[in-house]
């Protein structure tokens, strides 16, 4: 007989807090360590973008109701993502190298 395991996987959470996405994804971790994903939503013809942490050790998941809005156009959405992303990653210390152009 085969022992059963517990398995954690980011995607499946994911996939259960975000039904019939336009895209979901992750954002990548704060400076806590917290990882932050999205899911993007079409419902009553708006953009419905969803926001959620997970805790690595403890596989918690919250939604974070305060960073979640709806908009008319999918690039609206895909704007909103882009300055979360800046906003909740950490800070490179260093910036990364620029590959010279001869």
């Amino acid at each position: 007989m085969k022992k059963s395991s517990s398995h954690f996987s980011v995607e499946d959470i994911i996939r259960s807090e975000f039904k019939k996405p336009v895209s979901r994804g992750t954002i990548g971790k704060d400076s806590n360590g917290l990882l932050w994903a999205y899911g993007v939503v079409l419902k009553d013809s708006l953009y419905r973008v969803g926001v959620i942490t997970i805790n690595m050790e403890t596989h918690a998941v919250e939604r974070i109701k305060d960073r979640e809005n709806a908009y008319e156009q999918k690039a609206d959405a895909t704007a909103y993502l882009t300055g979360l992303i800046k906003e909740i990653l950490p800070i490179l210390a260093t910036p990364p190298v620029e590959p010279a152009i001869s």
